[in-house]
């Protein structure tokens, strides 16, 4: 089994102590009865990934495994404190493998894969701060297309916005230097520049 990475440098500073981390799901089928009563028919499986750490983010792909995709993910964000933007502690959840749905309490213990130490790390969630940003952003895929647009063809193009929620993060939450942050502007404004910092080495 394997993942498809992507690695990609940042050129500046930004917090070395944290690894900020986003995202990319679609449903999936199971059978979970919740503390309710009630019956999850579906839950969210991790579709892509990408973490801002050690000076480049790397975007993650679940080409054949979601489980290597999730230790691939825990390897890279190590030690470091999780910084996310999520409601209802989305991503944080869906990692420790207890997120139910959207209007229902989280599962007291995992009931689908989680990722590898995800209980030994410390989580900060910027929602609000990711939410302030007024940055400009280019046209991509909207988070709710994500899984079709996965499947119909559009793979680069929710690579491209991967990348970009993980360049809000830094600008949201990472202290960038000068350089950095005008490098996550250009990514969030730019669709070309973004498509080579993914593609162009290929």
């Amino acid at each position: 089994m394997m993942t498809s990475e992507y690695r990609v440098p940042v050129p500046g500073r930004f917090d070395g102590s944290a690894a900020f981390t986003d995202l990319e799901t679609r449903k999936v089928p199971c059978d979970y009865l919740m503390a309710n009563g009630e019956r999850l028919r579906h839950r969210w499986s991790v579709l892509m990934a990408g973490v801002a750490a050690g000076g480049e983010i790397r975007l993650f792909d679940a080409a054949d495994s979601e489980m290597t995709l999730l230790a691939a993910l825990s390897e890279a964000i190590d030690d470091r404190e999780v910084v996310y933007a999520g409601t209802r502690e989305f991503d944080e959840m869906i990692l420790r493998g207890r997120f139910t749905n959207a209007r229902r309490a989280h599962a007291p213990a995992p009931f689908f894969p989680a990722m590898p130490r995800a209980n030994e790390l410390a989580w900060y969630n910027c929602h609000k701060a990711a939410k302030a940003l007024n940055e400009e952003r280019g046209a991509d895929v909207p988070s709710r297309e994500v899984p079709v647009a996965y499947a119909d063809g559009r793979y680069e193009l929710v690579v491209i916005h991967l990348l970009r929620d993980v360049a809000e993060l830094i600008l949201a939450a990472g202290a960038p230097d000068r350089v950095c942050r005008d490098w996550c502007r250009l990514i969030l404004a730019d669709y070309v520049a973004a498509w080579d910092a993914v593609f162009g080495g290929e």
